[in-house]
């Protein structure tokens, strides 16, 4: 049986191991070259109306849903992204 401290140190020391190195800058091009190898169903068209921040998000997203699911499978929502939404008929 763990105490708390120990529990927080190795909780630490998990997610230090677990952060990746700072991906090289890509491209808006290779960016949706890389979206549309994992999501056949995107076109470059369709692409092309998002920003390059959205589209990064996107890539993240898509990436991290590639890992195993298990305890080390982990996506950060970001903050500005809602974690629920809403919408009504307007009539």
């Amino acid at each position: 049986m763990t105490d708390l401290f120990s529990w927080s140190r190795s909780t630490a020391t998990r997610d230090l191991e677990r952060s990746e190195a700072p991906r090289a800058q890509l491209s808006v091009e290779q960016v949706v070259d890389q979206i549309i190898s994992i999501n056949r169903s995107a076109t470059v068209d369709y692409l092309s109306q998002f920003k390059r921040e959205s589209l990064d998000k996107y890539l993240d997203h898509l990436l991290a849903s590639q890992q195993p699911r298990g305890r080390e499978a982990r996506w950060d929502r970001p903050g500005d992204a809602p974690a629920i939404m809403v919408r009504r008929r307007i009539a």
